[in-house]
């Protein structure tokens, strides 16, 4: 056998070791492309998700509540935004403020709705920031982040929390990495950001206040509300 057949036939072996690594990676990458693990949800079904009333709490009206400013960009980071005032036993005195931001497919944008970063958009300083827990069952608690936004004449007090898929995140940090294994594992997963908040002076009973509304909620939604706002849990 010639020198130049056995060249020819080293150069057609690794052309095709070559084409079966191609092959190969193009099927391995069609394989692990992650689908969106939930479908889309209506504006309707969105809202009939958490109930007017909610135990002692009553709907007032939709104003009033500090939100992302209104541009292009941050119609389209969500596909549902419902924001409700709540009167406990009709009184508006200790109104709470309920925000629920969310997205079918959730790609690392609903940063933008964290109250860390609407609240100093709209003026506010941020002059507490803690996580804490929400008990919900023995078994478990809702982490949520416990906020303190102040605008002079204006003193907002917070609690929020996120959920991407089944995890709940109380760090950007974590939901960047919770959404990375989803991606993983195949799929794209939903997010939900819930924030519930009260005007006032007084620290400690306006998170006494937004805690009982936070498990009034929670056990006021029925299954599909439930798992909306706190997955499987």
């Amino acid at each position: 056998m010639s020198a130049d057949t056995t060249g020819r036939r080293d150069i057609s072996r690794r052309k095709m070791i070559i084409g079966l690594a191609v092959g190969g990676t193009v099927v391995l990458s069609e394989l692990y492309v992650p689908q969106r693990s939930v479908a889309r949800i209506s504006e309707a079904g969105f809202e009939r998700l958490v109930p007017t009333t909610l135990g002692p709490w009553h709907y007032l009206t939709e104003s009033g509540l500090v939100l992302p400013p209104e541009d292009q960009l941050s119609r389209t980071l969500y596909e549902q935004l419902l924001t409700r005032v709540y009167a406990e036993n009709g009184s508006d005195d200790e109104s709470v403020m309920l925000v629920l931001a969310y997205s079918s497919v959730q790609e690392g944008r609903l940063q933008v709705h964290r109250p860390e970063v609407c609240y100093p958009a709209a003026g506010f300083s941020i002059i507490e920031n803690t996580a804490q827990e929400i008990p919900i069952t023995k078994d478990f608690a809702i982490p949520v982040r416990l906020l303190t936004a102040d605008r002079g004449a204006r003193r907002e007090y917070v609690v929020y929390w996120t959920r991407v898929g089944d995890s709940m995140p109380v760090r950007w940090f974590d939901q960047r990495l919770m959404m990375a294994k989803a991606n993983l594992q195949g799929s794209i997963p939903d997010g939900l950001l819930a924030r519930a908040s009260i005007i006032g002076t007084d620290r400690d009973a306006a998170f006494a206040t937004l805690t009982r509304f936070v498990q009034t909620m929670v056990a006021s939604t029925g299954k599909q509300g439930r798992a909306m706002l706190i997955g499987p849990h």
